[in-house]
């Protein structure tokens, strides 16, 4: 069943929210405007807990720099000045932040909705996000009978660029209106990288074990915060470096109470990110913003790729489409 509402305007153009609904009455709510997800709905007693962070209206999602359950991409995450051949845009100082200053979170998407999917597609071309090369870009959301959500990001491109893509949500899995520090975390993990003041990678990587990054065991994440209070964010905005795994091996998973979400994805990294400067000038409804009020978990292929072939391929060339993957599933 599909379900389809007005979500007001961004810069002229009507957004609409698409809304998917399976067997076990989960549902998931998507936006035409930068492919987000707007929501991921579970059954309980009194009606359905959402387990992202949602702003109500669109205000929330209009400014170019929220990323809250946005597409990200081209490229997800921070490329350094001079780290790629070719000069990207920068949006953060002289880094270029998930995509630029018009990367996919910032466009509108041409949406058609299926049974149990949302598919959102694009053409971009180089003058309007800056990228080197025109591209087609589709990405795809599946609702299964199983309760998993897949994300599908496929892309074309007519001259060499780049393309590594993941979804920006934020995970909060508290029924009220509770911080992520009642939270536990696995990732499957054992190193991180070392970055610079910029965030931006070194591209050498340091141990997780006896420190706030070892996750490899469920983790009270109220812990490993006191733990990161010596350090300038308070909190993480890190990359992860997953341990060698095939695609049916989780890579992450979040737990609160009854409820989880476990991820899975091919490639090789995951950035997590703790909102942890978040104030009060953010809006998410049943959901106070403040510092830890979500988590984001970024499946991708290490940033350092850009650069460093150690850490994977990030290229897209002609005739060479790529397809990337994520998958989350639920217990609640």
């Amino acid at each position: 069943m599909v379900e389809t509402q007005a979500f007001g305007t961004v810069r002229g153009q009507a957004v609409t929210a698409y809304t998917l609904t399976n067997a076990h009455g989960v549902r998931l709510t998507c936006l035409d405007y930068g492919a987000t997800w707007l929501k991921l709905e579970v059954p309980i007693a009194s009606g359905w807990q959402n387990l992202l962070l949602t702003s109500p209206d669109i205000s929330g999602y209009a400014d170019l720099g929220s990323y809250h359950g946005k597409t990200i991409g081209r490229v997800a995450g921070r490329i350094g000045a001079g780290k790629y051949a070719q000069a990207l845009p920068a949006n953060e100082g002289t880094t270029t932040l998930h995509g630029g200053p018009h990367g996919f979170s910032t466009l509108m998407w041409q949406a058609q909705a299926q049974a149990d999917r949302l598919v959102f597609t694009r053409h971009i071309t180089s003058a309007e996000d800056g990228f080197p090369g025109n591209i087609d870009v589709k990405v795809t959301y599946t609702l299964t009978p199983s309760d998993d959500v897949l994300i599908d990001f496929e892309a074309a491109t007519d001259q060499p660029t780049l393309f590594n893509p993941t979804n920006h949500a934020y995970w909060n899995l508290n029924p009220g209106d509770d911080t992520i520090q009642n939270h536990q975390l696995t990732i499957n993990s054992s190193q991180h990288f070392e970055v610079q003041a910029n965030k931006v990678p070194t591209g050498e990587l340091l141990a997780n074990a006896h420190s706030g990054f070892d996750f490899a065991r469920p983790t009270n994440l109220a812990d490993a915060l006191a733990i990161m209070q010596t350090t300038v964010e308070k909190g993480y905005d890190d990359i992860f470096l997953l341990t060698p795994h095939t695609p049916d091996m989780p890579i992450a998973k979040l737990t609160q109470g009854p409820r989880s979400v476990t991820m899975y994805s091919s490639r090789n990294a995951l950035v997590v990110f703790t909102a942890n400067a978040f104030g009060d000038e953010l809006n998410f409804g049943a959901k106070t913003s403040r510092p830890y009020i979500g988590i984001a978990m970024e499946a991708q292929t290490a940033s350092s790729a850009v650069s460093d072939p150690r850490y994977g391929d990030i290229s897209l060339v002609p005739e060479q489409p790529r397809h990337e993957q994520i998958k989350y599933h639920f217990d609640y």
